[in-house]
């Protein structure tokens, strides 16, 4: 069985073993390896010709124009074109192109760097509003006090991030930076949900631009202002939503199992901060302790603060 792939002038495919064949005028013959695991991707042909074009064309998606020559085994000879690479593999590299499924797949990537990141997750109970986080260090050397991924954006809203950490300090001083033009022009804190549609925006604008890329984070906004305590979520492609209770990170189902299960819309804030430290305990790897959690709460005092280690410890003594 021999294979010859004929590729347009000027186009670049990835084959199977994972190299890049680039062609400006000429056709690229593929090397025996490749024909044969090339040959394997495709469907047993039938003793129908119909048929196996058929099966062939269910079985591949559209983007190349590729001339196959083939001589089988039984003496039946076709030549047709076929679209190779399959799925939504050829539109990765394209920001600003939808898959023929709907899709952007770059911001597919994005919320998978979300879905490997550690687990955050937020709780808003009936007076104020949780949000806590795993804090695991990539080594023992790491000073423990120099990761935080908890933040204050204003003294009435916190917001926790799982994904890319860089991504996430781009994001809040981006976020600062507007609630402090909100303020000096109403001479008034930015309320919750205007500054979540301003972070929603600016992650919005990078799904349809050129020359970037979308953010690899997902946030958790917490706050409290005239409307009460509020909860949101932020996700990369500049959705966002009001959640009574929510998680995110590589334990996410599990953690929305268990808050599904725990919540109650008159929880407390003591309560609501308990349900966080059990929820992280659900996937966590270890011993949890104040130093490798963050729990950061905001009350009817409109004053959000994030929890010492001391605080956290006397927390988990008490859920034990």
């Amino acid at each position: 069985m021999s294979v010859k792939i004929l590729v347009n002038s000027k186009i670049r495919i990835k084959n199977v073993l994972g190299r890049t064949i680039t062609e400006d005028r000429s056709p690229a013959h593929v090397n025996t390896e490749s024909k044969a695991q090339i040959l394997d991707l495709l469907p047993t042909p039938s003793l129908s010709l119909t048929t196996y074009r058929r099966t062939l064309e269910a079985n591949t998606v559209t983007l190349f124009d590729l001339s196959l020559s083939l001589s089988l085994s039984h003496s039946c000879e076709c030549s047709f074109l076929v679209r190779f690479i399959m799925g939504d593999s050829q539109y990765s590299f394209s920001l600003t192109t939808f898959s023929p499924s709907g899709k952007l797949v770059q911001i597919e990537h994005a919320l998978t760097a979300v879905g490997s990141g550690q687990t955050s997750l937020g709780i808003k109970a009936a007076n104020g509003v949780v949000i806590a986080t795993e804090k695991k260090l990539p080594s023992i050397l790491v000073d423990e006090t120099s990761v935080q991924k908890i933040q204050l954006l204003t003294p009435n809203i916190g917001v926790v991030y799982s994904g890319m950490g860089p991504d996430f300090r781009v994001l809040v001083r981006k976020s600062r930076k507007q609630a402090e033009q909100y303020h000096r022009l109403y001479k008034e804190p930015i309320p919750v949900t205007q500054l979540v549609r301003e972070v929603a925006a600016v992650m919005q604008e990078f799904t349809q631009s050129g020359g970037v890329r979308p953010f690899g984070v997902s946030l958790l906004v917490a706050g409290f202002d005239d409307n009460g305590p509020q909860l949101y979520q932020v996700d990369p492609s500049g959705s966002y939503f009001s959640w009574k209770a929510s998680a995110m990170g590589k334990n996410v189902s599990n953690a929305k199992t268990f808050l599904e299960k725990r919540y109650t819309d008159d929880m407390e804030l003591d309560d609501a901060v308990h349900t966080a430290i059990l929820t992280l305990k659900e996937g966590f790897e270890g011993q949890i302790s104040g130093k490798n959690i963050e729990i950061g709460i905001i009350g009817a005092d409109k004053k959000f603060r994030v929890l010492t280690p001391a605080e956290i410890d006397d927390y988990l003594g008490e859920v034990e």
